[in-house]
């Protein structure tokens, strides 16, 4: 009999508490709003960015019902970025509505800026239970060399100047051998009769195609309109005339007749190699580049205007 009357009791003291935690439990149900998500996802316009540069990101939710504000929605931790701006759309669709939040985003230091997903914690009537909806990670790579990148590529330049010293001394002692055998072959050879030769005449150094400032502004124009691998190809012949150098320069050969002289220049030039021959992903960003580097050498009055990037 005391066995029982234990057993009965742990049984009592066991529902007594379960019936104390029930209203916490239903309390903590009900401070999820009652929302089904249909979509949730972000999205950033840009692959690649430079240093400081801005770049764009869309966040997307559809909803099941027609609400005025999505105050539940949570955005995601920015790493190597900050948000200057951002603007919330709302239309309403048949089954719902759709919420799009607009952020600029502005870039850091060279590496990669990362956004970690925005989600919606919320009571989804559909399953009877709450749920917490997540949208995509955003990874966008920012240009230039990270430090320890860039201290690696100085000790690569290092090496590469060293091995093409190495190089041309051990080329000069080539020559020379090669000079002192026929030298010594030329002694030992019976004497003929000498024939005169004309010397042939030296080839013409490549002209320097003729180039204006108004030439430049035109292809540009162009190039903004259609973005072709012809127009970019104008635009880079121009670039080079104005260099001072002539056909078949290279960007190497270009940068050196600028020097220092005009840093305008001398970027629409790395941006037009980079829009032509870089990665596919990139060459958009590099000739946006191109063009605000041209309007600030050709329109030094116009450089706030934007006109060409926009």
């Amino acid at each position: 009999m005391a066995l029982g009357a234990l057993r009965r009791a742990a049984v009592s003291g066991f529902l007594a508490t379960l019936v104390a935690l029930l209203p916490g439990w239903a309390s903590a149900q009900a401070a999820y709003p009652r929302l089904h998500v249909i979509a949730l996802s972000q999205q950033a316009d840009r692959a690649a960015v430079e240093p400081n540069g801005v770049f764009a990101v869309t966040i997307h939710v559809k909803i099941a019902q027609r609400r005025e504000r999505l105050d539940e929605l949570i955005l995601g931790s920015f790493d190597n970025c900050e948000i200057i701006s951002n603007e919330t759309v709302r239309t309403a669709v048949p089954g719902g509505t759709d919420f799009v939040e607009r952020l600029r985003v502005q870039a850091l230091a060279p590496g990669e800026a990362t956004i970690s997903p925005a989600y919606i914690d919320a009571d989804d009537p559909a399953l009877g239970k709450p749920m917490r909806f997540s949208s995509n990670a955003i990874r966008v790579r920012v240009l230039g060399a990270a430090p320890l990148a860039g201290a690696l590529d100085n000790v690569g330049a290092m090496a590469r100047r060293l091995l093409v010293a190495v190089a041309i001394v051990g080329g000069l002692f080539a020559a020379l051998f090669v000079f002192g055998v026929l030298f010594v072959r030329r002694r030992r050879r019976p004497k003929v009769a000498a024939i005169r030769v004309a010397p042939a005449g030296a080839p013409a150094p490549a002209s320097v195609m003729p180039a204006t400032n108004e030439q430049l502004v035109r292809a540009a124009d162009a190039y903004r309109r259609d973005r072709s691998a012809p127009a970019l190809a104008e635009v880079r012949r121009i670039l080079f005339g104005l260099s001072g150098v002539g056909a078949g320069a290279t960007l190497f050969d270009a940068l050196r007749m600028v020097g220092e002289r005009n840093r305008d220049l001398r970027a629409a030039l790395s941006a037009a190699e980079a829009a032509a021959f870089g990665p596919a992903v990139e060459r958009s960003a590099a000739g946006d580049r191109m063009l605000a580097a041209i309007q600030a050498y050709a329109r030094p009055g116009a450089a706030n205007e934007d006109a060409w990037t926009r």
